[in-house]
């Protein structure tokens, strides 16, 4: 039943991480709509992008993500409602929107990033740093793995 054990392992790890994300959205002030885990992953990717000044298009985070069009169009429109991303044409081609994420964008993604990070230093402290760092490598590994069966499929 080992397959049973990693289920039962990943899915305490994925609830304890978005119960984190979730305890972060009830902290939003009064007027603000809380970031569904789909927006903070959008908020994520397009904070890194423009951080490394690289454009980024709806259909760039759908294949990152692997959402659907029409769920990453949902997403997009919950953001541009809350203020928080922008989409505007790109200034090299024409028929492309790219998404900027907004400065409020920038802040409410940051501060829910912050609490999951305080999450991931606590694992650090207890473990110690020469567990975590073998455990990366199996993770990666992991994921890597999970990546391809998806892409297989």
């Amino acid at each position: 039943m080992l397959d049973e054990e990693l289920l039962d392992i990943w899915l305490r790890l994925t609830s304890v991480i978005d119960n984190q994300r979730l305890a972060a959205s009830h902290a939003v002030p009064a007027g603000e709509s809380p970031l569904s885990f789909n927006e903070a992953v959008v908020c994520g990717l397009l904070a890194r992008a423009q951080a490394a000044d690289l454009p980024m298009t709806a259909s760039g985070l759908c294949r990152q993500t692997r959402i659907l069009k029409s769920q990453m169009n949902a997403i997009l429109t919950s953001l541009e409602r809350k203020g928080l991303i922008r989409r505007q044409q790109s200034r090299t081609d024409r028929r492309r929107m790219e998404l900027h994420l907004l400065p409020e964008g920038q802040r409410r993604y940051q501060e829910g990033h912050r609490q999951v990070r305080e999450l991931t230093g606590a694992l650090i402290r207890e473990m110690g740093e020469d567990q975590v760092r073998a455990l990366l490598p199996l993770l990666r590994q992991a994921a890597d793995i999970f990546d391809n069966i998806q892409q297989e499929a």
